[in-house]
């Protein structure tokens, strides 16, 4: 009993965000139970329930902090031109998921429960996400509306992810060509069909 004084509910959190996430350097969450947890950090389950209401929360809490990673990253993509700035956040993101595949996963792995909106700081982290794809768009497509933009950043993005998922799951059946070719091919190609090509007015 002694030992669940020592540490605050942040101390508490942090050390449970902290060892799940060292766990996912080597396994993913499947190998991983909030029991488990509790034992990593020499407290009682019980104890993890009250600090973050659920395990599923919990481990929304390190997909948070993981998404935060990933997105401070992207934010370093700034390059001379929009498209090179795509170019550069689609290769960003995919060396991060390849760098950090179980945590990657867990990203899109999580599900609400009874149909529960993400929390405001997760949803906050997406749509940050998004505004940086976005700002790039509206550059290239200066008279696409918000919903516009809104669309495509979703659309070229999805690629991105989808080339990136395949690579991690080693289905991209092309060894000859580097997956950082197949996203530039993908973001041009997107951005061409519709309507922009590098050194080009946009539509």
């Amino acid at each position: 009993m002694a030992r669940r004084k020592e540490h605050t509910h942040d101390e508490i959190r942090q050390m449970a965000v902290a060892a799940v996430i060292n766990h996912l350097h080597q396994q993913d969450v499947n190998q991983l139970s909030l029991r488990q947890i509790a034992t990593m950090i020499g407290y009682a389950p019980s104890t993890l329930v009250k600090v973050f209401g659920s395990y599923q929360l919990l481990l929304l809490t390190v997909s948070r902090q993981t998404l935060a990673q990933l997105l401070g990253q992207l934010k370093q993509a700034d390059r001379s031109s929009p498209i090179e700035t795509l170019d550069a956040m689609a290769i960003i993101y995919s060396q991060f998921a390849l760098q950090h595949p179980h945590a990657f996963r867990l990203v899109f792995s999580l599900k609400m429960s009874n149909d529960e909106a993400l929390p405001a700081t997760h949803a906050n982290l997406i749509n940050e996400l998004f505004t940086l794809v976005e700002s790039c768009l509206c550059q290239l497509f200066a008279s696409a509306t918000a919903s516009d933009l809104a669309v495509m950043s979703r659309v070229l993005w999805g690629g991105i992810h989808g080339l990136t998922t395949l690579a991690l799951d080693e289905k991209l059946f092309i060894e000859q060509v580097p997956l950082e070719m197949l996203l530039k091919n993908h973001v041009s190609g997107y951005l061409a069909g519709m309507g922009c090509h590098k050194e080009a007015a946009c539509y």
